[in-house]
């Protein structure tokens, strides 16, 4: 593509910080028009203006307030952790990209999603048979986010 030829893909960059947006500023822009969720609630608003071709998903949302969390504490504390509503809020948020990338999908969303996780095999077969098309990347390592958003493609 050239310099100055604009991007011809969206991506949506989901996550509790900024971390993961400007690492995609930095590294995936030439490629990639970038806009930004800090939860579920606004990841769903930025879609519903204007759909995304890809997302990169931080699993972890450490950072979030409990109340934007997607997921319910006190049944979460009940089934999992025998009422233990710390463990519970600790649950949800080193779970909330899956939650939130679930209802993306339910919302009917469905480019490739990108996680910056080393998962086992058989969770990453899960999280596919869950919510289709889900790479995950070990690293930042940019190439390598690419060819998982891109299909391979440049």
């Amino acid at each position: 593509m050239p310099p100055d030829a604009p991007p011809t893909r969206s991506l949506l960059v989901i996550e509790d910080g900024h971390e993961y947006e400007e690492f995609a500023r930095l590294f995936l822009a030439d490629g990639f028009a970038i806009r930004a969720a800090h939860s579920a609630a606004e990841a769903l608003a930025r879609l519903t203006e204007a759909p995304a071709d890809a997302f990169l998903v931080d699993l972890r949302f450490e950072r979030s307030p409990v109340e934007h969390l997607i997921g319910d504490v006190d049944a979460t504390a009940r089934r999992r952790f025998a009422g233990d509503v710390h463990r519970a809020v600790r649950y949800l948020k080193e779970q909330q990209g899956t939650l939130v990338l679930g209802r993306v999908r339910q919302a009917g969303f469905d480019g490739p999603a990108v996680f910056v996780h080393d998962f086992a095999a058989r969770r990453l077969a899960n999280l596919r048979k869950l919510y289709g098309d889900v790479h995950a990347v070990p690293a930042f390592d940019a190439e390598a986010i690419r060819r998982a958003l891109t299909g391979g493609a440049p």
